[in-house]
């Protein structure tokens, strides 16, 4: 009989739920550590440990008492540092150094080295906890942003310097290390490159046009759908390519999935940031329905420190992923999505809450219920199914009140292409 192998995944986030079901069958005993008490990824788990991913020390004591043979996390940034940590610690197999997966996750040593490498991002400052913020030497609008928190949390537009002044703080408090980035606000398209690089070299699996908004008093930003292909030009498409393989190779990455953030104004391109694992959201799902590459499956591969062999194709659809809202509440359930796929208006549901877990507004992820992908033979027949969808589905709260945002959501790519 063949020895069960013992895995912890860090994170219980929906994407996850994936991750998890991929290392059972590779005959992992998975043990999931997630600071939530029931995080989406819970009951797919063998066992659930209630402790923080980015808590290194009780990591590793957990991973050594376990015995464990893996520690992994495909698509959150501070839990790939954790992951990285231990392995290293235990001399179990990871796909880059500690040391490495730390540096990556501060945005000022990112953009230090892209700036050195000619890789193309936008002017900017680093700010460590004590330093002035006046003279910055920066064209006004500006994005303050923690150096190393994940997705969006702490970033906001500043139009002066008294916004600057109130969201340098705020940013502030969210970074573990007290540190901030203030860089110049550039127009345009945004975009999301999901790479693999394979033998040294970067190469895009897919390119995804995100659709944002910043609302409230708070100037929350929020995605709230995701295109595929993305409307830009074919030199853009160009570039990005180039460029990606240029992170590559200046950070010495190799044998990993990259996920890299573009801003798109006409053929010009600027890095927003990087990171050197699977694209958050659904994102895998997308890929592997488009063009039939499984990186879940490849980040367990690299990992596990085994080559991955690229493999792409198109399938010449529109795909379109549109994330559920709520306002402030406690989510009970969804109600529509089960009728909306049975019809093939959409090709399925991934929850971010589950069940007693709160809706809030003060960050974006903080009011994400869930999410669903709609796929069309054309642009048209995408659109109109999300229409269907989001007049179909609602959020329901423990009270039975109806409390999904239905303003927002993807109607017309043309009006709502750029960030503004």
């Amino acid at each position: 009989m063949i020895q069960q192998k013992k895995a912890i995944v860090l994170g219980g986030t929906n994407p996850h739920i994936e991750l998890i079901k991929q290392l059972q069958k590779r005959n992992y005993y998975v043990i999931l550590v997630d600071y939530l008490e029931n995080p989406p990824a819970k009951k797919y788990a063998d066992v659930h440990i209630q402790e923080s991913t980015m808590d290194q020390e009780t990591v590793l004591k957990i991973a050594a008492e376990n015995k464990v043979d893996l520690v992994i996390s495909a698509c959150v940034d501070q839990a790939n540092i954790t992951a990285c940590y231990v392995a290293e610690k235990l001399g179990l197999t990871k796909p880059y150094t500690y040391d490495l997966a730390h540096k990556i996750t501060n945005k000022g040593y990112m953009k230090k080295i892209m700036v050195k490498e000619g890789i193309p991002t936008t002017k900017y400052v680093y700010l460590e906890q004590n330093q002035n913020i006046e003279n910055l030497e920066l064209r006004y609008p500006v994005i303050v942003k923690p150096a190393d928190a994940c997705a969006a949390s702490g970033v906001k537009k500043a139009n002066d310097i008294k916004e600057l002044s109130v969201y340098f703080e705020e940013a502030k408090n969210v970074s573990r290390t007290k540190s901030v980035i203030v860089e110049e606000f550039f127009t345009g398209i945004e975009v999301s490159a999901y790479c693999f690089v394979e033998n040294g070299s970067a190469r895009v699996v897919m390119i995804s046009q995100r659709m944002s908004v910043i609302e409230g008093e708070k100037k929350v930003l929020k995605c709230y759908a995701t295109v595929t292909p993305p409307n830009i030009s074919k030199k853009a498409y160009e570039k990005i390519e180039v460029v990606a393989d240029k992170i590559a190779k200046a950070f010495g990455l190799d044998n990993t999935a990259l996920h890299v953030q573009f801003l798109i104004n006409g053929d010009d391109i600027d890095v927003i940031e990087f990171a050197p694992r699977v694209g958050g959201g659904i994102s895998y799902y997308t890929i592997l329905q488009k063009t039939g590459f499984d990186i879940i499956g490849a980040t367990i591969d690299s990992y596990e420190e085994k080559k991955v062999k690229l493999y792409l194709s198109d399938d010449g659809c529109f795909y379109s992923v549109n994330l559920i809202y709520g306002l402030p509440g406690i989510f009970d359930h969804l109600t529509g999505v089960d009728e909306l796929i049975n019809e093939g208006v959409i090709e399925g549901v991934f929850y971010h809450k589950t069940k007693g877990m709160e809706i809030g507004s003060d960050r974006a992820s903080a009011g994400r219920v869930a999410a669903f992908l709609v796929k069309g033979i054309t642009k048209e027949e995408m659109y109109k199914k999300i229409k269907t969808a989001i007049d179909r589905i609602d959020v329901i709260d423990i009270d039975g009140n109806c409390i999904m945002r239905k303003d927002l959501f993807l109607g017309n790519l043309d009006e709502t292409s750029a960030i503004q």
